[in-house]
């Protein structure tokens, strides 16, 4: 037997859908604090920007950091610095092998014993003598760098709504952080291929006029990689009104779409957030879309030719069997 179908539930006309601006609490400006705004930029074919403003909140933390490794450079270092000093080759390869011969003489019977070792590619026996000794060859460490590190920020708010159209408000951008953190079919149709989720910029703003803050670190371009929401994390309280939770926890986590380099930085204080590479690949697309079209199209005249091809074959043997 098929389960009872619930009722149709009435759909609500004046609940908010998608807004280009949403402002928590309603009367943000009249606050007279710095703000906070999220501004969803939206992907080629998607509908106009969303942004989402709250009062600027505390602790905002940045992460600056590179990422380090070490390396033995041993015998290389002092090839390096013979490198680098002048005279002929002759010279040089003449002093390498002085520095040898004066290292090798300096490390003793049980160093040469060592190095003659690891030479001959006998390492268990250099380690063998090393330990036996309690000595070992001077690795030489030195710290290299690696890169830098992605950037992540987190930022947390709760929404306790006083009225009925901060009710709705709360509703609406709860659901526009979730739903663009998600990717999109190709074209609204297609799953085969999907586009990336949309890119938002995250501004500090002074209460009064919307000019950016001076003194807070400039944020670049970011995709937003998970929004986590709690309803009614304190009590398990609902409106009687409207059935409304009483209080929803939003968690947003934003990572940079690239790792800066120190220009970069310095450029995003005077405001540049755009990924430069974000237009040299726009352009590569276009020239692949073209080539890819072309490709299809002669594709499509081989098969077609091939096709007619084996009609005509058909046609003049189909009374031979």
């Amino acid at each position: 037997m098929a389960p009872e179908l619930l009722p149709e539930l009435p759909v609500e006309a004046d609940r908010i859908i998608d807004p280009p601006t949403m402002k928590f609490p309603i009367d943000l400006e009249d606050k007279g604090r710095p703000m906070i705004r999220f501004t969803c930029i939206p992907s080629s074919g998607d509908e106009g920007n969303r942004s989402v403003y709250f009062p600027c909140p505390q602790g905002v933390s940045y992460s600056d950091g590179g990422s380090y490794t070490t390396i033995d450079i041993g015998i290389i270092g002092t090839l390096a610095k013979i490198a680098a000093t002048e005279g002929s080759p002759m010279e040089k390869a003449s002093m390498a092998g002085n520095i040898a011969m004066k290292e090798a003489g300096a490390a003793g019977t049980i160093g040469a014993s060592i190095l003659a070792a690891k030479a001959l590619g006998a390492d268990n026996i250099a380690t063998a003598i090393e330990f036996a000794n309690k000595q070992v060859k001077n690795p030489r460490t030195n710290t290299a760098f690696s890169g830098n590190t992605l950037r992540n920020f987190q930022f947390d708010f709760k929404m306790i709504g006083k009225s009925k159209q901060e009710v709705k408000t709360i509703d609406a951008i709860q659901r526009v952080f979730r739903e663009k953190v998600y990717a999109s079919k190709l074209g609204g149709v297609s799953s085969f291929m999907l586009k990336y989720p949309p890119k938002w910029i995250i501004e500090f703003l002074e209460p009064k006029g919307g000019k950016e803050l001076t003194y807070m670190p400039k944020i670049y371009s970011c995709y937003l990689t998970a929004a986590n929401t709690v309803i009614n994390a304190s009590s398990n309280t609902f409106r009687d009104e409207d059935m409304s939770p009483y209080e929803i926890d939003v968690s947003l986590q934003f990572q940079e779409t690239k790792i800066l380099t120190r220009e970069e930085i310095v450029d995003l204080e005077d405001g540049v957030r755009e990924n430069e590479f974000d237009e040299a690949f726009d352009s590569l697309t276009e020239d692949l879309t073209t080539f890819g079209g072309q490709a299809l199209g002669k594709l499509q005249s081989v098969q077609d030719s091939a096709l007619a091809k084996e009609a005509k074959n058909s046609y003049f043997t189909k009374d031979l069997f």
